[in-house]
């Protein structure tokens, strides 16, 4: 188990003990030192066993010096720079092929918004631009500053970064869509017509390799498959079920995150396999050894997330994103069009407490500020249960209406079945700090020192979080603050320019439960009308939808 979690149950449980300032975070913003209209932060450097930056103790340059990692984008994705197929989920490429229509079906029989247009032509224009017309950079991805730019790159996307700071992603070039990147290589990648790195833990990468690169006639009609490689080994992970090639449909696969529990001789893996009907469904991935080039794998699907339930396809796909210490499994089940749950064809988070269960069953989040039917996008999970990613923050009928807020929150989750005792009293001390449930994250940036500074932010996605606490994540910013310090407060009175910047969530040292000031709602109406806001501040309100991830 994790000895981050041992060293620092002491340290938690004094912190607890001693007086907080108001507010858990301090918003930091970072400069990506590369050209964008909208900055995103993917993922932050792994803590190790570092102090927990609640610590009252804990060094403020130690706890803003992790590295984060993000990416620009001048124009929404075409489709996502990340997945194996368009939408996640059209392995048949009938959506993609069918140019700007496509699109708009896409979108009008999976999403059912009622302003389809405008949400297909953004992306078909980024779609043909990337197809049809040029190759301009949209996604510059960079670590703190410092561009991150593999020769020959167009579009490069950081998924992870490993134990050592190094990049972990995929980009395009001229001959591929997509090619992986990280600290770990292998020759059999180059052989490969596409290939996708998820997460690293310095020896061994995860991913995907894929059948045609995605480029030129071969952008259509491609498989691919879950990987798993280190320096000199490398294993493609069979499918589940079903054949590569399926009449109209193509198998996919991927391998997102993993964890090798070295004490009981397996390597967990996690992600999406294909299954009958060509089904990607979420999945736990099995090694029978602790190294996982050298396992046999099998392949135990998530119950309760599959796409064919009792006879339907009440999910359209379905993808398990994090893996960690304690073997708690996250991830996400995007509702099929056909059947909206509350008046919404949502991507709906949940969890598996235990990998290593006999049975393997989902429970979507519920409860709090996760209302019946509410969607969102992971974006990852701690070793101290702590989970994070966004969530709609209104719960209005998006089908035949317009998509709904989302903002960035955090879910102290606690105990599990794996989490060794030792453990207990840290996660129990952490989980104290927020009361035992889950926030949204602007609640928790909200009073005293810091609130002039943290009040210029919305906090609308986090996407990682390390053991020490701090949070990789993505705001809207006013610059000088917001009208008021209200959830849906005016930037100018409506009148000022917003943008889309990437932030680390640092934790105040010292901070408790007692610092938490949630942040109230103005009564009036609050729809933007800022000269300033372009494609990113305005749908980054709702579903922006490119971001995986994630993964940590």
């Amino acid at each position: 188990m994790s000895s981050k979690l041992q060293l620092t149950t002491l340290a938690v449980l004094v912190s607890a003990a001693l007086p907080a300032q108001a507010a858990l975070y301090k918003v930091v913003e970072v400069a990506p030192g590369v050209s964008g209209n909208e900055v995103y932060g993917t993922a932050i450097q792994p803590s190790g066993s570092d102090a927990s930056c609640f610590d009252s103790g804990s060094s403020s340059a130690t706890c803003e010096g992790y590295k984060l990692a993000g990416e620009t984008r001048n124009r929404p994705d075409g489709f996502s720079y990340r997945e194996e197929v368009p939408f996640a989920m059209d392995n048949s490429f009938a959506y993609i092929e069918d140019d700007y229509d496509g699109f708009e079906d896409y979108c009008f029989y999976q999403l059912g918004y009622a302003t389809c247009e405008y949400w297909a032509s953004d992306r078909w224009s980024s779609w043909y631009n990337e197809t049809y017309s040029s190759n301009t950079p949209n996604s510059l991805a960079f670590i703190e500053g410092s561009a991150e730019k593999p020769s020959g790159a167009i579009n490069t996307v950081i998924n992870s970064l490993d134990p050592s700071g190094q990049p972990v992603g995929n980009f395009s070039t001229s001959s591929k869509r997509n090619e992986a990147f990280s600290a770990v290589t292998n020759s059999t990648l180059t052989s490969k017509a596409q290939s996708r790195a998820w997460a690293s833990d310095g020896t061994y990468t995860v991913g995907s390799t894929s059948s045609k690169s995605g480029i030129g006639g071969e952008r259509y009609y491609y498989s691919s498959a879950p990987a798993i490689w280190s320096g000199s080994d490398f294993v493609s992970i069979p499918r589940a079920g079903g054949y590569e090639v399926d009449g109209d449909y193509f198998a996919q696969g991927s391998m997102r995150d993993f964890y090798i529990d070295s004490a009981g001789g397996k390597t967990y893996g996690v992600g999406y396999n294909n299954y009958s009907d060509q089904h990607m469904n979420a999945t736990i991935f099995i090694g029978n050894s602790a190294t996982p080039t050298s396992a046999t794998w099998r392949s135990a699907l998530i119950y309760n997330a599959q796409v064919d339930i009792s006879g339907d396809n009440i999910n359209s796909n379905s993808v398990a994103t994090n893996i960690n210490n304690n073997l708690v499994v996250v991830g996400q089940a995007k509702r099929s069009g056909g059947f909206p749950q509350n008046g919404a064809a949502s991507n709906r988070l949940f969890i598996v407490p235990d990998a290593s269960a006999s049975s393997i069953n989902a429970s979507f989040f519920y409860g709090g500020i996760f209302f019946d039917g509410a969607g969102g996008e992971m974006g990852g999970i701690n070793n101290f249960n702590e989970i994070v990613g966004r969530i709609d923050s209104e719960n209005h009928r998006e089908y035949d209406g317009k998509q709904r807020r989302q903002r960035a929150f955090i879910y102290p989750y606690g105990m599990t079945p794996k989490t060794d005792s030792s453990e207990e009293a840290a996660i129990t001390a952490r989980r104290a700090i927020f009361k035992n449930k889950a926030w949204l994250l602007d609640d928790l940036t909200n009073g005293g020192s810091e609130s002039s500074n943290n009040n210029q932010y919305r906090i609308y996605d986090a996407s990682d979080i390390n053991d020490a606490g701090v949070i990789s994540a993505t705001a809207v910013k006013c610059s000088g603050g917001y009208d008021s310090t209200s959830h849906n407060a005016y930037c100018g009175d409506g009148n000022g320019t917003e943008k889309v910047v990437a932030v680390k969530l640092v934790p105040i040292a010292g901070s408790d439960a007692s610092a938490i000031e949630p942040r109230s709602y103005d009564s009036t109406a609050t729809e933007r009308k800022g000269a300033g806001l372009g494609f990113g501040a305005l749908t980054i309100l709702g579903l922006f939808g490119f971001m995986r991830k994630r993964i940590k």
